[in-house]
Protein backbone atom coordinates (compact mmCIF):
# COMPACT_ATOMS: atom_id res chain seq x y z
CA UNK A 1 0.00 0.00 0.00
CA UNK A 2 1.69 3.24 -0.80
CA UNK A 3 0.70 6.57 0.00
CA UNK A 4 0.01 9.10 -2.75
CA UNK A 5 2.52 11.44 -3.38
CA UNK A 6 3.15 14.54 -5.58
CA UNK A 7 6.21 14.02 -8.69
CA UNK A 8 10.03 14.86 -7.21
CA UNK A 9 10.87 17.84 -9.54
CA UNK A 10 13.31 16.98 -12.43
CA UNK A 11 16.60 17.86 -12.76
CA UNK A 12 17.98 18.18 -16.36
CA UNK A 13 22.08 19.29 -16.78
CA UNK A 14 22.40 21.05 -19.90
CA UNK A 15 25.45 20.67 -21.94
CA UNK A 16 26.71 24.25 -22.23
CA UNK A 17 28.70 23.98 -25.30
CA UNK A 18 26.31 22.93 -28.12
CA UNK A 19 23.35 23.22 -25.89
CA UNK A 20 23.08 19.42 -25.49
CA UNK A 21 21.12 17.69 -23.32
CA UNK A 22 23.83 15.68 -20.67
CA UNK A 23 21.53 12.89 -18.82
CA UNK A 24 24.06 10.32 -19.28
CA UNK A 25 26.25 12.21 -17.24
CA UNK A 26 24.26 12.83 -14.30
CA UNK A 27 26.26 11.49 -11.44
CA UNK A 28 24.29 8.70 -9.56
CA UNK A 29 24.72 10.02 -6.19
CA UNK A 30 22.65 12.86 -7.86
CA UNK A 31 20.33 10.85 -9.20
CA UNK A 32 19.82 9.18 -5.87
CA UNK A 33 19.69 12.61 -3.48
CA UNK A 34 16.91 13.84 -5.85
CA UNK A 35 14.99 10.70 -6.06
CA UNK A 36 11.72 9.69 -3.44
CA UNK A 37 12.71 8.78 -0.03
CA UNK A 38 10.86 5.79 0.84
CA UNK A 39 9.89 5.59 4.35
CA UNK A 40 8.16 1.83 5.13
CA UNK A 41 5.53 1.86 7.91
CA UNK A 42 4.77 -1.72 9.31
CA UNK A 43 1.97 -2.12 11.66
CA UNK A 44 -0.60 -4.04 12.92
CA UNK A 45 -4.12 -2.79 10.77
CA UNK A 46 -5.98 -5.89 11.78
CA UNK A 47 -5.78 -8.43 14.77
CA UNK A 48 -5.52 -7.26 18.17
CA UNK A 49 -3.39 -4.18 17.96
CA UNK A 50 -5.71 -2.88 14.94
CA UNK A 51 -6.69 0.13 16.71
CA UNK A 52 -2.88 1.20 17.84
CA UNK A 53 -1.81 0.60 14.30
CA UNK A 54 -4.37 2.58 12.85
CA UNK A 55 -3.50 5.41 15.54
CA UNK A 56 0.56 5.08 14.91
CA UNK A 57 -0.16 5.97 10.89
CA UNK A 58 -2.24 8.52 12.11
CA UNK A 59 0.54 9.89 13.74
CA UNK A 60 3.18 9.63 11.26
CA UNK A 61 1.24 10.73 8.40
CA UNK A 62 0.28 13.70 10.46
CA UNK A 63 3.92 14.77 10.38
CA UNK A 64 4.62 14.11 7.24
CA UNK A 65 1.61 16.52 5.95
CA UNK A 66 2.94 19.31 8.43
CA UNK A 67 6.27 18.92 6.55
CA UNK A 68 4.69 18.79 3.19
CA UNK A 69 6.13 15.30 2.50
CA UNK A 70 9.51 16.89 2.12
CA UNK A 71 12.77 15.37 4.35
CA UNK A 72 16.38 17.15 3.85
CA UNK A 73 14.79 18.69 0.26
CA UNK A 74 13.72 15.41 -0.45
CA UNK A 75 10.10 14.30 -1.84
CA UNK A 76 9.07 11.46 0.65
CA UNK A 77 6.77 8.34 -0.59
CA UNK A 78 5.64 6.69 2.72
CA UNK A 79 4.61 2.86 1.99
CA UNK A 80 2.50 0.55 4.81
CA UNK A 81 2.15 -2.70 5.42
CA UNK A 82 0.06 -4.60 7.90
CA UNK A 83 1.70 -7.28 10.14
CA UNK A 84 -1.45 -8.54 10.87
CA UNK A 85 0.15 -8.78 14.45
CA UNK A 86 2.20 -12.45 12.85
CA UNK A 87 5.83 -12.34 13.31
CA UNK A 88 6.03 -14.53 9.81
CA UNK A 89 3.79 -12.35 8.14
CA UNK A 90 5.69 -9.34 9.77
CA UNK A 91 9.17 -11.32 8.08
CA UNK A 92 7.74 -12.10 4.75
CA UNK A 93 6.34 -7.99 3.72
CA UNK A 94 9.89 -6.95 5.38
CA UNK A 95 11.77 -9.11 3.04
CA UNK A 96 9.41 -7.79 0.21
CA UNK A 97 10.25 -3.98 1.51
CA UNK A 98 13.92 -4.25 1.43
CA UNK A 99 14.58 -6.71 -1.69
CA UNK A 100 11.45 -5.03 -4.18
CA UNK A 101 10.13 -1.71 -2.87
CA UNK A 102 13.93 -0.94 -1.80
CA UNK A 103 13.41 1.00 1.04
CA UNK A 104 15.57 3.50 2.50
CA UNK A 105 14.21 3.29 5.57
CA UNK A 106 11.68 1.32 7.91
CA UNK A 107 9.58 2.52 11.08
CA UNK A 108 6.48 1.07 12.91
CA UNK A 109 6.12 -1.97 14.68
CA UNK A 110 3.53 -2.64 17.38
CA UNK A 111 4.48 -5.93 19.36
CA UNK A 112 7.47 -6.83 21.09
CA UNK A 113 7.49 -10.32 19.18
CA UNK A 114 7.46 -8.58 15.61
CA UNK A 115 10.45 -6.28 16.49
CA UNK A 116 12.37 -9.35 17.59
CA UNK A 117 11.14 -11.61 14.45
CA UNK A 118 12.44 -8.55 12.29
CA UNK A 119 15.44 -7.40 13.99
CA UNK A 120 18.25 -10.04 12.13
CA UNK A 121 16.91 -9.21 8.82
CA UNK A 122 17.02 -5.47 9.03
CA UNK A 123 20.37 -5.96 10.70
CA UNK A 124 22.20 -7.91 7.83
CA UNK A 125 20.28 -5.51 5.12
CA UNK A 126 22.09 -2.65 7.27
CA UNK A 127 18.41 -0.85 6.56
CA UNK A 128 17.89 2.17 8.68
CA UNK A 129 14.88 0.90 11.16
CA UNK A 130 13.01 2.67 13.68
CA UNK A 131 10.68 0.71 16.23
CA UNK A 132 7.72 2.81 17.27
CA UNK A 133 6.26 1.29 20.06
CA UNK A 134 7.54 -2.13 20.65
CA UNK A 135 9.36 -2.42 24.18
CA UNK A 136 11.43 -5.43 24.35
CA UNK A 137 14.04 -4.95 26.46
CA UNK A 138 16.52 -7.34 24.44
CA UNK A 139 16.39 -4.96 21.37
CA UNK A 140 18.59 -2.32 23.66
CA UNK A 141 20.02 -5.47 25.15
CA UNK A 142 22.03 -8.48 23.55
CA UNK A 143 19.86 -7.34 20.74
CA UNK A 144 20.98 -4.18 20.05
CA UNK A 145 21.82 -2.94 16.40
CA UNK A 146 23.67 -0.44 15.24
CA UNK A 147 20.87 -0.17 12.21
CA UNK A 148 18.01 0.02 14.77
CA UNK A 149 16.99 3.28 16.71
CA UNK A 150 13.87 2.97 19.40
CA UNK A 151 12.49 6.66 19.97
CA UNK A 152 10.31 4.88 22.42
CA UNK A 153 10.39 3.15 25.87
CA UNK A 154 11.95 -0.50 27.03
CA UNK A 155 9.99 -2.61 29.25
CA UNK A 156 12.06 -1.86 31.80
CA UNK A 157 12.25 2.00 32.06
CA UNK A 158 8.28 1.81 33.01
CA UNK A 159 8.22 -1.64 35.03
CA UNK A 160 11.30 -0.01 36.86
CA UNK A 161 9.56 3.71 37.64
CA UNK A 162 6.23 1.92 37.92
CA UNK A 163 7.92 -0.13 40.89
CA UNK A 164 9.70 2.58 42.60
CA UNK A 165 6.10 4.78 42.40
CA UNK A 166 3.97 2.23 43.88
CA UNK A 167 6.49 1.47 47.18
CA UNK A 168 7.25 4.46 47.30
CA UNK A 169 3.45 6.32 47.20
CA UNK A 170 0.80 3.33 47.04
CA UNK A 171 1.93 0.35 49.43
CA UNK A 172 4.88 -1.49 50.72
CA UNK A 173 3.62 -4.99 50.77
CA UNK A 174 -0.28 -7.08 50.00
CA UNK A 175 -0.19 -6.37 46.14
CA UNK A 176 -0.65 -9.16 43.11
CA UNK A 177 0.50 -8.98 39.45
CA UNK A 178 -1.78 -9.61 36.19
CA UNK A 179 -0.50 -9.69 33.16
CA UNK A 180 -1.00 -10.96 29.03
CA UNK A 181 1.49 -14.20 28.87
CA UNK A 182 3.40 -12.70 26.05
CA UNK A 183 6.58 -11.25 25.41
CA UNK A 184 5.90 -7.60 26.58
CA UNK A 185 3.52 -9.02 29.52
CA UNK A 186 6.20 -10.88 31.19
CA UNK A 187 9.06 -8.22 30.72
CA UNK A 188 6.92 -5.24 32.00
CA UNK A 189 5.78 -7.73 35.26
CA UNK A 190 9.57 -9.19 35.82
CA UNK A 191 11.11 -5.88 35.87
CA UNK A 192 8.22 -4.17 38.22
CA UNK A 193 8.57 -7.17 40.64
CA UNK A 194 12.23 -6.83 40.53
CA UNK A 195 12.59 -3.04 40.95
CA UNK A 196 9.36 -3.25 43.99
CA UNK A 197 11.38 -6.43 45.87
CA UNK A 198 14.55 -4.61 45.12
CA UNK A 199 13.18 -1.79 47.16
CA UNK A 200 11.97 -4.49 49.88
CA UNK A 201 8.36 -4.86 49.37
CA UNK A 202 6.43 -7.77 48.65
CA UNK A 203 4.14 -9.28 46.14
CA UNK A 204 1.45 -11.88 46.40
CA UNK A 205 -0.06 -14.50 43.14
CA UNK A 206 1.27 -13.65 39.90
CA UNK A 207 -1.53 -14.34 37.60
CA UNK A 208 -1.39 -15.05 33.90
CA UNK A 209 -3.84 -14.22 30.85
CA UNK A 210 -4.08 -14.64 27.15
CA UNK A 211 -3.39 -11.97 24.93
CA UNK A 212 -6.90 -11.72 23.32
CA UNK A 213 -8.81 -13.06 26.40
CA UNK A 214 -12.57 -12.87 25.67
CA UNK A 215 -13.92 -12.59 29.36
CA UNK A 216 -12.04 -11.67 32.59
CA UNK A 217 -14.88 -12.53 34.90
CA UNK A 218 -12.82 -15.71 35.81
CA UNK A 219 -9.73 -13.48 37.01
CA UNK A 220 -11.80 -10.89 38.62
CA UNK A 221 -13.71 -13.16 41.02
CA UNK A 222 -10.03 -14.40 42.25
CA UNK A 223 -8.94 -10.51 42.34
CA UNK A 224 -12.55 -10.04 44.44
CA UNK A 225 -11.55 -13.24 47.11
CA UNK A 226 -8.17 -12.17 47.24
CA UNK A 227 -8.63 -8.35 48.15
CA UNK A 228 -5.19 -7.43 47.36
CA UNK A 229 -4.12 -3.42 48.06
CA UNK A 230 -3.05 -2.99 44.50
CA UNK A 231 -2.74 -5.31 41.13
CA UNK A 232 -0.05 -4.22 38.85
CA UNK A 233 -1.19 -4.98 35.68
CA UNK A 234 -0.32 -5.17 31.60
CA UNK A 235 -3.22 -5.09 29.51
CA UNK A 236 -3.36 -3.31 26.27
CA UNK A 237 -5.85 -2.66 23.41
CA UNK A 238 -8.84 -4.47 23.65
CA UNK A 239 -8.06 -6.91 26.48
CA UNK A 240 -7.49 -3.51 28.50
CA UNK A 241 -10.96 -2.50 27.93
CA UNK A 242 -12.43 -5.11 28.67
CA UNK A 243 -10.61 -5.48 31.76
CA UNK A 244 -11.72 -2.24 32.91
CA UNK A 245 -15.48 -2.76 31.86
CA UNK A 246 -15.31 -5.92 33.86
CA UNK A 247 -13.87 -4.14 36.89
CA UNK A 248 -16.75 -2.12 37.11
CA UNK A 249 -19.29 -4.52 36.18
CA UNK A 250 -18.36 -6.84 38.98
CA UNK A 251 -18.37 -3.59 41.65
CA UNK A 252 -14.27 -3.48 41.90
CA UNK A 253 -13.42 -0.35 40.40
CA UNK A 254 -12.18 1.65 42.99
CA UNK A 255 -11.76 -0.70 45.64
CA UNK A 256 -8.98 -2.30 44.35
CA UNK A 257 -6.16 0.17 43.24
CA UNK A 258 -4.83 -0.74 39.58
CA UNK A 259 -1.42 0.51 38.52
CA UNK A 260 0.18 -0.08 34.86
CA UNK A 261 2.51 0.60 31.90
CA UNK A 262 0.20 3.58 30.01
CA UNK A 263 -1.05 1.02 27.65
CA UNK A 264 -3.77 0.19 29.93
CA UNK A 265 -4.79 3.67 30.19
CA UNK A 266 -4.41 4.47 26.72
CA UNK A 267 -5.75 7.97 26.34
CA UNK A 268 -6.55 7.43 22.99
CA UNK A 269 -7.38 3.64 22.34
CA UNK A 270 -8.59 2.99 25.65
CA UNK A 271 -9.82 5.88 28.41
CA UNK A 272 -12.89 6.88 25.85
CA UNK A 273 -13.95 3.36 25.78
CA UNK A 274 -14.31 2.88 29.26
CA UNK A 275 -15.22 6.71 30.38
CA UNK A 276 -15.80 6.37 34.18
CA UNK A 277 -14.23 3.45 34.85
CA UNK A 278 -10.93 4.23 33.58
CA UNK A 279 -10.84 7.04 36.63
CA UNK A 280 -8.27 6.71 39.37
CA UNK A 281 -5.99 4.41 37.65
CA UNK A 282 -1.67 5.10 37.56
CA UNK A 283 -0.13 4.41 35.25
CA UNK A 284 3.98 5.04 34.00
CA UNK A 285 4.44 5.69 30.64
CA UNK A 286 6.90 8.08 28.63
CA UNK A 287 3.70 9.73 26.86
CA UNK A 288 1.15 11.50 27.94
CA UNK A 289 -1.13 14.05 26.43
CA UNK A 290 -0.12 16.61 29.95
CA UNK A 291 2.92 16.02 29.00
CA UNK A 292 4.37 19.90 28.35
CA UNK A 293 6.00 18.79 25.37
CA UNK A 294 3.13 17.41 23.71
CA UNK A 295 1.21 20.16 23.74
CA UNK A 296 1.58 21.41 19.76
CA UNK A 297 0.92 18.03 18.52
CA UNK A 298 -1.94 17.12 20.70
CA UNK A 299 -3.65 20.14 19.50
CA UNK A 300 -2.90 19.22 16.32
CA UNK A 301 -4.03 15.84 16.08
CA UNK A 302 -7.12 16.67 18.03
CA UNK A 303 -7.73 19.28 14.61
CA UNK A 304 -7.46 16.47 12.83
CA UNK A 305 -8.96 13.33 14.15
CA UNK A 306 -11.66 14.85 16.71
CA UNK A 307 -9.38 12.98 19.86
CA UNK A 308 -6.40 13.13 22.07
CA UNK A 309 -3.73 11.23 21.03
CA UNK A 310 -2.44 8.22 22.68
CA UNK A 311 0.82 6.27 22.90
CA UNK A 312 0.65 4.78 19.22
CA UNK A 313 -0.62 8.27 17.31
CA UNK A 314 2.46 9.90 19.12
CA UNK A 315 4.99 7.05 18.17
CA UNK A 316 4.01 7.08 14.97
CA UNK A 317 4.42 11.69 15.41
CA UNK A 318 7.93 11.15 17.06
CA UNK A 319 9.22 8.03 14.59
CA UNK A 320 8.72 11.24 12.17
CA UNK A 321 10.13 13.85 14.24
CA UNK A 322 13.07 11.67 14.58
CA UNK A 323 13.48 10.81 11.16
CA UNK A 324 12.92 14.21 9.91
CA UNK A 325 15.83 15.73 12.28
CA UNK A 326 18.73 12.96 11.22
CA UNK A 327 17.40 13.16 7.41
CA UNK A 328 17.36 16.82 7.54
CA UNK A 329 20.69 16.88 9.38
CA UNK A 330 22.32 14.98 6.13
CA UNK A 331 20.96 16.97 3.59
CA UNK A 332 18.47 14.14 2.22
CA UNK A 333 21.86 11.81 1.48
CA UNK A 334 21.64 8.38 3.38
CA UNK A 335 24.53 6.90 1.21
CA UNK A 336 26.75 8.28 4.46
CA UNK A 337 24.81 6.12 7.06
CA UNK A 338 27.33 6.62 9.75
CA UNK A 339 26.79 10.55 9.39
CA UNK A 340 23.02 10.01 9.99
CA UNK A 341 23.61 7.74 12.94
CA UNK A 342 25.80 10.18 14.36
CA UNK A 343 23.83 12.71 13.82
CA UNK A 344 20.71 11.41 15.63
CA UNK A 345 23.16 10.44 18.86
CA UNK A 346 24.49 13.92 18.64
CA UNK A 347 21.71 16.03 18.94
CA UNK A 348 18.54 16.16 21.63
CA UNK A 349 15.62 15.96 19.96
CA UNK A 350 11.98 18.24 20.98
CA UNK A 351 9.70 15.49 20.46
CA UNK A 352 5.78 15.35 21.30
CA UNK A 353 7.05 12.55 24.12
CA UNK A 354 9.42 15.29 25.38
CA UNK A 355 13.04 15.71 24.87
CA UNK A 356 14.85 12.68 23.48
CA UNK A 357 18.45 11.81 23.23
CA UNK A 358 19.79 8.27 22.10
CA UNK A 359 22.00 6.31 24.02
CA UNK A 360 25.22 5.52 21.91
CA UNK A 361 25.36 1.58 23.49
CA UNK A 362 22.10 0.61 22.09
CA UNK A 363 20.31 3.54 19.82
CA UNK A 364 17.34 3.52 22.52
CA UNK A 365 15.63 6.77 23.41
CA UNK A 366 16.57 8.43 26.84
CA UNK A 367 13.07 9.87 28.05
CA UNK A 368 11.55 11.49 30.73
CA UNK A 369 8.94 8.92 32.31
CA UNK A 370 5.84 10.53 33.65
CA UNK A 371 3.27 9.05 36.53
CA UNK A 372 -0.21 9.56 34.79
CA UNK A 373 -3.51 9.45 37.15
CA UNK A 374 -6.65 9.39 35.32
CA UNK A 375 -8.51 12.23 36.69
CA UNK A 376 -11.88 14.18 35.54
CA UNK A 377 -10.43 17.42 33.12
CA UNK A 378 -12.17 20.72 33.15
CA UNK A 379 -15.16 19.06 31.62
CA UNK A 380 -15.49 16.57 33.12
CA UNK A 381 -13.80 13.80 31.29
CA UNK A 382 -11.34 11.44 31.89
CA UNK A 383 -7.86 12.42 31.66
CA UNK A 384 -3.94 11.44 32.14
CA UNK A 385 -2.71 13.87 34.43
CA UNK A 386 0.94 14.02 35.12
CA UNK A 387 1.22 13.67 38.96
CA UNK A 388 5.22 12.96 38.73
CA UNK A 389 8.12 13.08 36.31
CA UNK A 390 10.93 10.66 36.47
CA UNK A 391 13.36 12.77 34.32
CA UNK A 392 15.93 11.28 31.56
CA UNK A 393 15.52 7.62 32.64
CA UNK A 394 18.06 4.98 31.10
CA UNK A 395 17.34 1.06 30.39
CA UNK A 396 20.47 -0.66 31.89
CA UNK A 397 21.66 -1.16 28.58
CA UNK A 398 23.93 -4.24 26.78
CA UNK A 399 25.14 -5.62 29.80
CA UNK A 400 22.19 -6.16 32.13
Amino acid sequence: MTTPLSSPRRRQLILAAGGMPLLFGVPTLLRAQNAPLKIALLTSLTGPFASLGASMRAGLELLLEQSGYQMGGRTVELLVEDDHGKPDEALRKVRKLISRDHIDILCGVISANIALAIRDVVHDAQLPTFISNAAANGLAREAASPYVFRPTKTSWMLGHTGALWTYGHIEKSGGMTLGSDYTAGREYIDDFTHTYQEQGGTLGERIWTPLGTPDFAPLIMNLAAASPKFVYTFLAGADAVRFHQQMKDYGLHGKIQIVGPGALYDQEDVVPAVGDAALGGISTFHQSPGAPGAQKFVAAYQAARKRLPGEASTSGYVTGQVIKAGIDAVQGSLADKAAFKQSLLQNPIDTAFGPLQFDPRNNQAILDIYVNKVEKDDQGKPFNTVAHTYPRVQDPGPRS
